[in-house]
């Protein structure tokens, strides 16, 4: 069984509605993150989920020529949504196997499930990588968002990002938001949905999958104001 999941709101910056979570899951190196086929299994075998879920693929995942079609069986045979998927695919994923990853990805969303570029800014192939592969939504570093209160290129950098993002028919998601001053910044610059502490703080109300958060590895937070909206 996978330990540490942690199941993080990402919020909508329009109505302050959950639109969905992302599993997260701590790990020493990356080579070590389970399959998101794994995660899906380890999720959905302890909670009815009724929302979006965000799922990071692991390097082998993007690369691995079975695994869209067994992902796609996995799903079927728990009988989970396929709309309700979000596969995650990294700037850091190797892009000598572009062409099988979009073979891959391309395979996946013709059938359902939604794809997003995750840590956009991050690496020299960003907008190559953005053109070459099949995504629906754009997440931009936590690095530019945090930057962005101090940071006049941060700032430029983000809108930048969600112009062409929407221009591309893309939503965009600004991750790692922990203070007012970036919640501020990340809605100037026009993103979509946001994500980070900020909307999991301890002090604030449980989770609607609270019980579930205990029954892996202890409870999780959403914001004060989030209300729970199944739809995205």
């Amino acid at each position: 069984m996978i330990k540490r999941i942690r199941l993080q709101p990402l919020v909508s910056l329009k109505n302050e509605f959950v639109l969905g979570y992302e599993a997260l899951y701590r790990k020493e190196v990356w080579a070590d993150f389970p399959s998101a086929t794994a995660i899906v299994e380890a999720i959905f075998q302890n909670y009815d989920f009724d929302s979006h879920l965000y799922v990071n693929m692991a390097p082998n995942d993007a690369t691995d020529p079975n695994f869209a079609r067994d992902f796609l069986k996995t799903l079927d045979r728990m009988k989970i949504s396929r709309k309700n998927i979000v596969l995650e695919v990294s700037e850091s994923t190797n892009p000598e196997f572009i062409k099988l990853i979009k073979r891959n990805l391309g395979f996946l969303r013709s059938r359902g499930v939604k794809i997003a570029l995750d840590d956009f800014g991050t690496e020299y192939s960003t907008l190559s990588f953005l053109q070459e592969l099949p995504v629906d939504i754009v997440k931009i570093d936590r690095k530019f968002v945090q930057m962005s209160p101090f940071s006049k290129k941060a700032r430029s950098i983000m809108k930048f990002t969600v112009q062409v993002s929407h221009d591309l028919g893309c939503k965009v998601v600004a991750e790692g938001i922990e203070t007012t001053a970036s919640l501020d910044c990340v809605a100037d610059a026009g993103a979509d949905i946001g994500q980070g502490f900020i909307f999991s703080a301890v002090e604030q109300k449980p989770s609607p999958f609270v019980s579930f958060y205990e029954l892996l590895s202890g409870p999780i937070k959403t914001p004060l104001k989030a209300c729970y909206c199944a739809g995205l």
